[in-house]
């Protein structure tokens, strides 16, 4: 099984606010995120790698 990485969902409906996900890949966190918001993949705006701040 792959590692997991976090990543942040963000969706177009300004009502829904951005979901912090824990998957493998950005695929699995786009279905995670769907089925947690019961959104279509259309609602998803963007998907980002969560990376660490390496002095702060």
């Amino acid at each position: 099984m792959s590692e997991l990485q976090p990543f942040r969902i963000h969706f177009h409906d300004p009502d829904l606010l951005p979901l912090d996900i824990e998957a493998p890949c950005v695929a699995d966190a786009r279905k995670v995120a769907i089925e947690r918001r019961n959104v279509t993949e259309g609602a998803i705006r963007k998907v980002k790698l969560i990376r660490e701040k390496a002095n702060g």
